[in-house]
């Protein structure tokens, strides 16, 4: 498996005010809405900004998230910094990489600090090597000393294989359902939007590949006897995707409900070739708008994927978790202070404590009873 991230602590981001969570390969979030599960997703979205390598994407994503006040836990006048540790763990050596991100009065972010440390595993050996402070965009991708450190360079490397994976956007003018440009990205997007382009490539230098996301499409959805992407006709610069029934007929994709399009892009992400897969794939909620057959291939598949990536997922459907095992759960809730203010909660099932349980219901049972937690508070 590729490398992946092992500990996570994160504070001062949105509702995360003080979260430690051990990660493995395959990672499931469950609770209710307003718990957090989304925050956690969206900080991976800002830790791919910020290591994106492209001059000025931090900043970029603070502006369009409403500035940093809306980034930090209930605003600058509770919350100044945003501090993360990232941490990678294998048999010999282990990696990690800090940074705290200061809020200034323009409502921007900058770095206070930041560093990355790396030492033998099991020993007590260690060197940390710091940046400066005052900084609008990570030394890890800026050119100098910092940036060619292995420890720096290991962490810009990952980061550039975090891919947050959002089909929600399913409406008349979503990139999905209009013609993409076929030299576009390789790899597939993170909102689907070449997700034709993407196909078309498959069906022409990975006819196998392509055949198993069809097979498993039509699984779902039998009315569905042929995806077609072809170039189109006037322009062959674009693709839409199209598709015919039984009959024949070729529809357009603005013919396709919002679930099937969204079944359509989710095992696409998962039965797409090793080559274009990033290393670390993240799901927010997969399962709107799908059937419950399709929640269970779906689910399948991410477990599937999890042998060879790093898989997390965020999620309120006890079908999607049902075969899991409670090792893989993780359940978000929230807590409040004395005055009102509410943090996320992270804590991993205890399967042990639940054997007893488990001799009678499934995992998705439980969490419909609450045993797991992540229950409406």
């Amino acid at each position: 498996m590729p490398t992946t991230i092992s500990h996570l602590k994160i504070k001062g981001f949105r509702s995360l005010k003080d979260v430690e969570i051990e990660l493995g390969a395959f990672n499931v979030l469950i609770g209710a809405n307003g718990a957090g599960k989304s925050n956690l997703i969206e900080f991976f979205q800002m830790t791919s900004a910020m290591f994106s390598g492209t001059s000025g994407n931090l900043q970029l994503y603070v502006a369009r998230k409403g500035r940093a006040s809306s980034l930090l836990h209930y605003g600058p006048q509770v919350t100044k910094t945003i501090d993360a540790t990232f941490r990678i763990d294998d048999e010999q050596v282990w990696n990690e990489y800090e940074c705290r991100l200061k809020w200034s009065e323009s409502n921007d972010l900058y770095f206070g600090n930041e560093s990355v440390a790396e030492g033998l595993s099991g020993k007590g050996q260690s060197e940390r090597y710091f940046s400066g402070s005052g900084h609008s965009e990570s030394w890890v991708v800026s050119p100098g000393m910092f940036s060619e450190l292995s420890s720096a360079r290991l962490f810009r490397h990952l980061a550039e294989q975090i891919r947050v994976y959002h089909f929600h956007d399913t409406s008349e003018d979503a990139n999905m359902r209009v013609s993409q440009e076929l030299n576009g990205e390789h790899g597939l997007l993170s909102n689907g939007g070449n997700l034709a382009a993407f196909l078309y490539r498959l069906k022409e230098k990975r006819p196998a590949h392509y055949r198993r996301i069809l097979d498993t499409v039509q699984y779902i959805a039998p009315f569905i006897e042929d995806l077609v992407v072809e170039p189109d006709a006037l322009n062959d610069r674009f693709v839409m995707l199209r598709w015919r029934d039984r009959s024949g007929t070729l529809f357009g994709p603005h013919q396709l409900s919002d679930g099937t399009l969204r079944t359509i892009a989710l095992i696409t992400t998962l039965l797409q070739p090793d080559e274009t897969m990033p290393s670390i794939m993240l799901y927010d909620e997969p399962e709107l708008g799908l059937h419950p057959q399709g929640i269970r291939i779906v689910a399948e598949l991410l477990k599937a994927v999890s042998e060879k990536r790093q898989v997390i997922v965020a999620t309120q459907s006890p079908l999607l978790i049902r075969d899991y095992d409670p090792a893989d759960i993780a359940v978000v809730e929230r807590d409040e202070d004395a005055e009102g203010r509410g943090s996320t909660v992270i804590k991993r099932l205890d399967p042990v404590a639940l054997e007893g349980w488990l001799e009678e219901y499934d995992l998705g049972q439980l969490y419909e009873k609450n045993v797991t937690g992540g229950g409406p508070q």
